[in-house]
């Protein structure tokens, strides 16, 4: 007997890897299906993609293949969104990156809050209205009335801007930290804020009634 206890807790081991390797595939599907993001409603004039609401799994395919679809070609995405899931801004913004000719804007008096903000940081060229607003908090996963660290994505530098020679992501990380935004707090301002207090992480402002 003594010598099938260890047989038994090595199948025991192997069971809960096999386990976590089939859940991971599954995660962002039932993060999808039981999470609180609402998908965003996403369409596109010529070369450009507008994203208006939450940045769902789904709706992060959608953008990745767009890029996808235009690769050597500049575009833009327009974003209006307060958020969604870190794992799926992760994967939107490493193809932002990867693509190297995309714009990101969020217009007028729009939200562009956590995932959205991660997002819009990766463009090559960073426009804002003057009064559109940014948050930046560290990536939670919302489930109700649950909060927690986010298991599957969260990026600690997915607030900083391509091509910097660290001017930016200092002065960015100094605004952070005195907020104490990615530990268990939260940061907000407005874009022309933001223009003064982080010279460069906002390429150009524009006048709030500015046309997109």
């Amino acid at each position: 007997m003594k010598g099938g206890f260890p047989r038994f807790g090595r199948i025991v081991r192997i069971a809960i890897v096999i386990g976590i390797l089939l859940f991971i595939p599954l995660a962002d599907r039932i993060a999808d299906a039981l999470g609180g993001v609402r998908d965003a409603a996403v369409g596109a004039r010529t070369t450009d993609l507008f994203i208006s609401g939450g940045l769902t799994h789904r709706t992060g395919r959608e953008v990745v293949e767009f890029l996808q679809a235009h690769k050597h070609t500049p575009v833009r995405l327009v974003l209006d969104s307060p958020g969604g899931y870190a794992r799926a801004a992760d994967r939107v913004r490493q193809a932002v990156l990867e693509h190297g000719e995309v714009g990101t804007v969020v217009a007028g008096y729009n939200l562009c809050a956590s995932a959205c903000t991660a997002i819009f940081a990766a463009g090559r060229h960073r426009a804002a209205g003057e009064n559109a607003r940014f948050v930046f908090h560290r990536a939670r996963v919302v489930l109700g009335p649950i909060s927690f660290d986010d298991p599957f994505g969260g990026d600690p530098d997915r607030y900083h801007v391509p091509a910097d020679d660290g001017g930016i992501a200092s002065a960015l990380d100094g605004f952070l930290e005195r907020s104490d935004a990615l530990e268990s707090g939260e940061a907000g301002a407005s874009a022309l804020d933001l223009y003064r207090i982080v010279p460069g992480w906002i390429t150009e402002l524009l006048p709030s009634d500015a046309p997109v």
